[in-house]
């Protein structure tokens, strides 16, 4: 028979190790290292995540070089505990000076609990915000950072710590024409007032409403006389009421005329400076119940409104703050006592018909309204469709009991991302003693994640009695929450059963299904197989930019001397376009610890790189780069003939390697489904002539001769690149010059 050549110009199909060698596709590999095959017609070193991040599109500044510059370090901050969590970039309409042109933010928050953020404009760390250690005295803080509107929330997830929640945010008001504009932090409790009565004249409490009700002898009314007892709350970020604080003075009948109305005074005082109110307070709300005589009895029902007070502007803005007794009227404007103190008056004729209930859409006494004691918290929370969602929450009830309830999700009302009534909560499945993990969303949709069991919830009716649950699919839960990213197409997640993702209108599909060995075993060349590659802190990133899926196979780990899967920078790579996957050993930096991925302000795939209690923020960047684990292996190739011999003479690659150095025995071979390669074989009469390769900047052919031709029924080649002097090698086709022998292998 002539010689044949054999050509390999197609290494898109990735690795495939469910399948024995010999029956994978002929574009497949058995085994590859450090390459990638995702530019159909060639296979490249792969890419790594030790990138820069470049600047804003079309913006030159420190960043946009052409060469990716690192932004500055983040020194004293160690994420040995905490790995896979506290870090987030976000966007707030105010820069760090007060200016209303946007800004970009990274935020960091280690183990200690506290919270340091970065802007893009002046790139630097600033020095941990103060108010916001979430985690005061701790080192195992897991904290989780969620973007609200104009600032942040922080919560550490270790729930065994007597943490608090925190917020930081940018505030843009007066407050009785104090300008208390600026960034704030601090317990995000919503807190009740702690002061503020029914006066007989007119009395000023720093920091808190005081308020005169006079009961007019004259005019038309419907007051009934009658004794009555009164409360006031704190309405936070416009809409955020707090639990009513009750006063200790009340209004007996005698004082009130029936069928007459009253003439309500309201004192204001932000104290000396003009800060005593809290900078998120926008205004109060005054509320009145009956009560029996001796205050013994307090009528059953909800507060009523009384009066709405709003202390934001100032006084030039006529009507646009002040008080009324109905939410549709104009307010009646403040009269200033003095710079921080005013006054305002209003006759209201007939009890408004309005009760914290209907104000707000939950009872007053539906539970402690906020999660904000020290020690509560909530293992994960997602904002979406205008709420938020938490999971796995650990409350301080009204009673002063704190209960974790670990199998429950708890949502606030529209646009009340800081409120959660006892009664607004979604229990899917109870007493299953499986924890949930993880929170996120695609369109109307939410995913709750438990460690087994992923539950999605339909949450597109405006009303919370028309969600229902959707599907539950077992086997698709999460380990650690960074194990899931958001993706432009839905989701992307991963387990120690498979990589998965979600398409909207499309469905759940896996991924890893016949092309990665499932369980826990080996795979023929003796790598461990999918079930042995994800552990406990397997995070996952995806590039948009890139259409690549990034799994960190160990983000807690700084070992960095192991085979592949033995390391904490390990990667798995999974290409989209070629929907391929790839292995990379030691692709994120090296012995240091990882954060969880986030997009930066361009879209790509950014992580927190940890060693030696310093944080560097970098980027997963796809193009090739150096590498000295270089290596791939073919389909065990039988040239269509299984049963025949053939005789293996010469292969021939086409070929780029960067460095100066080459690289010695770069070919190794086996044969018939032999899982050993060698350079010669075992009598030493076949070795490999000209097994070195050499530098090449453009395209060359390099040849490889067998100094006596291979005799076999099938050949797998392996490419072995540096192992020192890290380098790029690119080959676009490998080329297998043989000869079919007559006859066929005999039968043993």
């Amino acid at each position: 028979m002539p010689r044949s050549i054999a050509v390999l110009r197609d290494f898109s199909g990735g690795i495939n190790t469910q399948f024995n060698p010999r029956d994978i596709q002929d574009n497949q590999l058995g085994y590859a290292q450090d390459v990638m095959g995702d530019r159909v017609g060639s296979i490249r070193t792969m890419g790594n995540g030790s990138g820069g991040l470049r600047g804003l599109d079309n913006e030159v500044n420190a960043y946009e070089d052409g060469s990716n510059n690192a932004l500055n370090t983040l020194a004293s901050t160690d994420i040995v505990n905490s790995p896979g969590y506290g870090f987030k970039h976000f966007e707030l309409d105010w820069t760090e000076g007060g200016a209303n042109t946007g800004e970009h933010y990274l935020a960091v928050v280690g183990q200690d609990g506290a919270l340091n953020l970065w802007d893009y404009t002046n790139n630097s760390w600033a020095a941990p915000v103060s108010g916001v250690d979430v985690s005061s005295d701790q080192t195992d803080c897991l904290p989780i950072i969620t973007a609200i509107n104009n600032g942040i929330r922080v919560a550490d997830t270790n729930l065994s710590n007597a943490s608090t929640i925190k917020y930081y945010m940018y505030v843009k008001r007066d407050q009785l024409d104090t300008d208390r504009s600026g960034f704030y932090a601090g317990n995000n409790t919503l807190p009740a007032p702690a002061s503020g009565n029914l006066v007989s004249s007119a009395t000023y409490t720093d920091g808190a409403i005081n308020f005169q009700i006079d009961s007019q002898t004259s005019g038309t009314g419907t007051w009934t006389k009658d004794n009555y007892i009164f409360a006031y709350t704190f309405v936070y970020d416009g809409n955020q009421e707090s639990a009513p604080y009750i006063c200790s003075t009340a209004l007996g009948s005698a004082d009130v005329n029936e069928d007459r109305p009253w003439k309500v005074t309201v004192y204001a005082d932000a104290g000396g400076s003009g800060t005593s109110y809290d900078a998120r307070i926008t205004g109060a709300r005054i509320y009145w119940k009956y009560y029996d005589s001796g205050l013994s009895k307090v009528a059953q029902g909800e507060w009523n409104l009384l009066v709405d007070v709003d202390i934001t502007g100032s006084s030039s803005n006529d009507h646009a703050y002040g008080i009324r007794s109905k939410l549709g009227d104009i307010f009646l404007d403040w009269t200033k006592a003095t710079s921080v103190t005013a006054n305002a008056v209003i006759v209201i004729q007939d009890p408004p018909i309005d009760t914290y209930a209907t104000l707000n859409g939950y009872r007053s006494s539906d539970g402690a309204l906020v999660i904000g004691n020290a020690g509560d918290g909530y293992k994960s929370a997602i904002f979406t469709n205008r709420r938020m969602f938490v999971a796995n929450v650990k409350m301080t009830g009204a009673d002063g009991e704190q209960t974790q309830e670990a199998d429950r999700i708890m949502y606030s009302p529209v646009n009340k991302p800081d409120i959660f009534p006892a009664s607004q909560f979604i229990d899917v499945v109870k007493g299953d003693a499986e924890p949930y993990v993880k929170l996120e969303s695609v369109g109307e949709r939410l995913f709750a994640y438990k460690k087994d069991n992923l539950y999605i919830i339909n949450i597109s009716n405006p009303s919370p009695s028309g969600w229902y649950l959707e599907a539950t699919h077992k086997g698709m839960g999460l380990i650690h929450p960074a194990a899931v990213f958001k993706t432009d197409f839905g989701l992307t997640w991963v387990n120690s059963n498979g990589l998965f993702i979600y398409q909207e209108g499309g469905g759940i599909s896996e991924l890893s299904e016949g092309r990665i060995l499932n369980g826990h075993g080996t795979d023929d060349y003796g790598f461990s197989a999918w079930g042995k590659l994800i552990t406990a802190n397997s995070i996952i990133g995806y590039s948009p930019e890139d259409k690549e899926i990034i799994i960190n196979l160990d983000c807690g780990s700084g070992a960095n001397d192991q085979n592949f899967g033995g390391n904490g920078s390990d990667v798995i790579v999974y290409d989209m376009e070629t929907q391929s996957f790839w292995f990379g050993k030691n692709r994120l930096t090296s012995g240091a610890l990882a954060t969880n991925f986030d997009y930066d302000w361009n879209g790509e795939l950014i992580y927190g790189s940890e060693a030696s209690n310093t944080v560097t923020i970098r980027s997963w960047q796809s193009g090739s780069q150096t590498s000295s684990s270089f290596l791939f292996v073919t389909k065990d190739i039988d040239f269509g003939s299984p049963a025949k011999k053939k005789k293996v003479y010469n292969i021939y690659i086409t070929y780029k390697h960067s460095d100066s150095n080459g690289v010695s025995n770069f070919l190794s071979y086996s044969t018939n489904g032999g899982t050993s390669f060698v350079t010669v074989d075992g009598d030493s009469s076949t070795a490999i002539a000209n097994n070195t390769l050499d530098q090449a900047a453009s395209w060359e052919i390099h040849k490889f001769t067998f100094t006596t031709p291979v005799e076999c029924q099938s050949i797998t080649l392996r490419f072995n690149g540096p192992t020192s002097n890290a380098s790029k090698i690119n080959i676009n086709d490998i080329s297998i010059e043989y000869r079919e022998l007559y006859g066929r292998v005999p039968a043993t």
